[in-house]
């Protein structure tokens, strides 16, 4: 009986060890979600001009992660919510992020002009 312990205990830790990777441990380029912050939802959302497509991005929740093979701390981005189109341009262009995990939080203000921030995971 002792040795059907030890075999389950043991069975165990192996199982919860292989399954603690960390969600960036296989990561290959910098991975990038959005978080719809505004009260609309947001039908499509594209970064950089026909590069990638986020879609159906609900009001107040996130995008699955997409990874890119370039991405920046700002972006040009298109979003399309509620059959109104917003834009985002850059003011400045900054260095290509390392791989890694981040999140465009977009909003839309009372202006209707599309608030970017941008945020390390």
């Amino acid at each position: 009986m002792k040795n059907v312990v030890r075999s389950l205990l043991l069975f165990s830790l192996v199982l919860v060890s292989q399954s603690c990777d960390d969600r960036d441990d296989n990561l290959t380029g910098p991975n990038i979600r959005i978080q719809n912050r505004s009260g609309q939802n947001f039908s499509r959302v594209e970064v950089r001009v026909d590069t990638l497509f986020y879609e159906n991005v609900a009001a107040d929740s996130f995008s699955d992660y997409m990874e890119f093979d370039l991405a920046f701390q700002q972006d040009t981005l298109r979003v399309e919510a509620d059959s109104t189109v917003f834009n985002f341009v850059p003011d400045t262009v900054t260095s290509p992020l390392p791989i890694g995990l981040y999140t465009y939080q977009l909003d839309i203000d009372q202006e209707g002009e599309l608030i970017f921030n941008f945020k390390i995971d």
